[in-house]
């Protein structure tokens, strides 16, 4: 049990989840969750935090050393914890705070992105005088099946990836991957605009 709160245990499980695939490490799920009080929102999204910033930090000093698998693995994880350490902050507006935090998720995931072997393709998808983002997640070359994903409320694209495209990659699939309308990137950036 990694908290005796039901939704923090929920929330935290759905991050460790991600393990499965190099999204979390068993270890750090569990030392950030002993300094998180049950119920202290607060907390989590500062202790999620410092475990991202730490995990982010390694990723780039691997990347200094010229070690790309394990700066993209180190960047995989911080991107998750930073998405797991704003699961508490929704309301409307957006506030700032999650914007912030949805950035630093973004901008590291994109990190890992551009040094996975090989690296994930962004894309920008037009949409009503806008654009959704998105990745494509090669399964090899030539012509493959294609498995196309979009998220729910609180979900990412980043998120997705540890979710079906590591799985998809490694069955020889393609995979695109984006935030459907108001979702992902859409509530977390268009509330902060407006504010």
């Amino acid at each position: 049990m990694l908290s005796t709160n039901p939704l923090f245990e929920d929330q935290a499980v759905r991050t460790l989840d991600h393990a499965i695939h190099g999204g979390a490490d068993f270890g750090e799920c569990i030392t950030t969750m002993q300094r998180v009080p049950a119920g202290d929102t607060a907390a989590w999204a500062r202790e999620w935090t410092a475990t991202a910033d730490c995990v982010a930090l390694l990723g780039d000093d691997a990347h200094a050393r010229g070690h790309r698998v394990s700066a993209a693995e180190g960047w995989l994880r911080a991107a998750n914890y930073y998405r797991t350490a704003y699961c508490f902050m929704y309301g409307h507006p957006v506030s700032a705070d999650l914007a912030a935090a949805f950035d630093r998720e973004a901008t590291t995931f994109a990190k890992a992105a551009a040094a996975l072997d090989p690296p994930l393709a962004p894309l920008e998808i037009p949409y009503e005088g806008t654009s959704l983002p998105g990745y494509f997640v090669s399964g090899g070359d030539g012509v493959r099946p294609i498995l196309v994903c979009t998220n729910g409320y609180d979900s990412t694209l980043h998120e997705m990836y540890l979710a079906f495209g590591v799985a998809a990659r490694k069955r020889g699939w393609h995979c695109l991957l984006f935030d459907g309308p108001g979702k992902g990137r859409a509530p977390r950036r268009a509330s902060c605009a407006a504010m």
